[in-house]
């Protein structure tokens, strides 16, 4: 793979990961990320290369991996193909939240999760509150 090739398809993947995560324009990541709108939009469209600090602060950005950034472990069709309807509301619903709200999503999440392994390794009869939400 040349390098035009390899900054054109990391520019794609960066793209369909600011997308996914809520970002509809560049301009808007950019400003999120810590970049110049210009310089962000360069990488998404391949057209520069970044250096390691840069990919790591889109990544951190984006909460992914360098891995994912770069293409190696994610592929969106694949992840839309194995995701329920209800998990794909889930995401949407904590993207659209606030800080404040998305934490507690993951703490009400969290526990939900908790109490479902502890009623399946509970005794029967034992343990059964799984509808109880601690968070409320």
């Amino acid at each position: 793979m040349t390098e035009d090739t390899l900054r054109k398809q990391i520019g794609k993947n960066i793209q369909l990961l600011r997308k996914s995560a809520g970002f509809k324009s560049a301009a808007a990541f950019a400003k999120h990320a810590g970049f110049e709108a210009s310089r962000y939009t360069e990488y998404e469209q391949g057209r520069r290369s970044m250096a390691f600090d840069a990919a790591w602060r889109i990544a951190d950005a984006l909460n992914c991996s360098l891995d994912t950034l770069g293409g190696r472990e994610w592929s969106p069709m694949e992840s839309q193909q194995n995701q329920t309807h209800e998990e794909g509301e889930l995401i949407t619903c904590y993207r659209r939240s606030t800080e404040k709200r998305r934490s507690k999503i993951l703490e009400t999440a969290r526990d939900q999760a908790e109490l479902s392994q502890n009623q399946a390794t509970a005794p029967e009869g034992e343990g059964l509150e799984a509808d109880q939400v601690r968070s409320a």
